[in-house]
């Protein structure tokens, strides 16, 4: 095996995920929405948490205000939020 394709093979993290790894579900413009996507989630016994909530002071990189939410529980929260599983 070469060297280069050594490397590339460990800096990619092909690992499937684990149960208990957060995984973004979604993003949005800002934190409010953020917000009340997380708690449609956490109403419906999701757990769920806001990423990037600085977002609002440093708009000249906006990525994005993200939503996380356990592996585990990706599908039910795509389902709820209505989010097509890709």
């Amino acid at each position: 095996m070469s060297l280069l394709k050594r490397l590339k093979e460990l800096l990619s993290d092909t690992r499937p995920p684990e149960p208990d790894d957060l995984v973004r579900i979604s993003t949005y413009s800002n934190v409010e929405e953020a917000s009340i996507a997380k708690g449609c989630l956490e109403a419906n016994g999701i757990p769920a948490m806001v990423e990037n909530t600085a977002e609002i002071y440093t708009p000249q990189i906006k990525q994005g205000v993200g939503v996380l939410v356990f592996y585990r529980d990706y599908a039910a929260a795509c389902k709820l939020l209505g989010i097509n599983m890709e």
